[in-house]
């Protein structure tokens, strides 16, 4: 099959199909390959553009964050109570947010599956039946230990720091493939080192078959609770955005992975889950602040991976140290 660009459609549609999924980041594009290879007729809808990795590298960091970051890189979570308000990086395109990751891929911890597995009574959620399925996708999407000669001298000086108050550090986990260190991992690599699921799953879901529908945004659905599924979309075409078309799909399933924060909202907008009472309740998310120092020798952090070494010492206490550095257009942003 091929990828239908909803920009380019003004009238309406109506396709028909086993199972629909609404986002096509890594929940969505995880499991669309999966259907797709398994002989289900599977139709995608995804409110953002498709850019081919190629022309992703090509942008500068500020198109790409105008272009295909949701809100510019702007979306804001607001907390409840003590909490934070935490920036919230969030992808609108064919991809998702797999495409403006540093690669990080880390296991969720031990403790947290079991404390799943068993004060949440999900035992399918244990530490041991987790395993196949997260080395599963580390073989997809080629999940390797960041080689030291990746490493900035940013980062160097960090470990150094680090090992003189007795904190050991490790190479990252990323999902990369000939990785050189331009640091750009966040921004469209430059050289597809970076196996976002772009690159990982979509070409083999639309080889199973999978028909990717892109500018098309969800905007409601229905069930009868038993083997059928409404889906209402419009297509994103006009200069501005504004609706061309509307789209209608039936299915007979839907995978709604439209990630922790618009999932909810989807569905509470569509009447599903409000009795629950917990819709959109109980996320989490984990602010992260950075370090900055000024040296007298040069040290351009941004030659090497965007990320390559992390210290978990502090795990108990909640605490991961990362090394990061940013495109110096981005990093200075941040600076007074």
């Amino acid at each position: 099959m091929t990828i239908e660009y909803g920009r380019l459609i003004s009238g309406d549609e109506v396709l028909d199909c086993d199972v629909v999924v609404i986002g096509s980041g890594t929940g969505g594009a995880v499991a669309a390959t999966y259907l797709a290879e398994a002989g289900r007729r599977v139709v995608v809808l995804e409110e953002g553009p498709y850019v081919p990795a190629h022309e992703q590298g090509r942008l500068r960091p500020s198109q790409s964050l105008r272009h295909l970051w949701r809100d510019a890189g702007m979306t804001l979570v607001l907390g409840v109570g003590d909490s934070p308000s935490i920036n919230l990086t969030s992808g609108r395109a064919l991809g998702g947010s797999s495409l403006f990751t540093g690669g990080v891929c880390f296991r969720a911890p031990n403790d947290v599956l079991h404390e799943w597995s068993t004060a949440l009574s999900m035992p399918d959620l244990g530490p041991d039946a987790m395993d196949r399925w997260f080395s599963l996708v580390e073989r997809d999407v080629h999940v390797e230990d960041t080689h030291v000669s990746l490493r900035s001298k940013s980062t160097e000086l960090f470990i150094e720091g680090g090992e003189r108050l007795g904190i050991p550090f490790h190479s990252m986990r990323r999902n990369t493939h000939g990785c050189n260190g331009c640091g750009r991992c966040s921004f469209g690599c430059p050289h597809q080192a970076k196996m976002s699921v772009d690159l990982s799953y979509w070409p083999r879901a639309l080889h199973a078959g999978a028909h990717i529908w892109t500018d098309c945004m969800a905007e409601r659905l229905s069930s009868n609770g038993r083997d059928h599924v409404l889906v209402r979309a419009r297509f994103l075409g006009g200069k501005e955005g504004e609706p061309t078309g509307h789209l209608t799909v039936h299915a007979r399933q839907a995978v709604v992975a439209c990630n922790a924060v618009y999932t909810p909202l989807l569905l509470r907008k569509s009447g599903i889950g409000r009795r629950s009472r917990v819709l959109g309740r109980n996320l989490t998310l984990h602010p992260s602040f950075r370090v900055i120092g000024l040296f007298d020798e040069p040290v351009h952090g941004w030659k090497g991976a965007l990320q390559s070494a992390y210290s978990d010492h502090f795990h108990d206490d909640g605490m991961l140290l990362n090394s990061v550095f940013v495109p110096p257009g981005i990093f200075s942003a941040t600076m007074p």
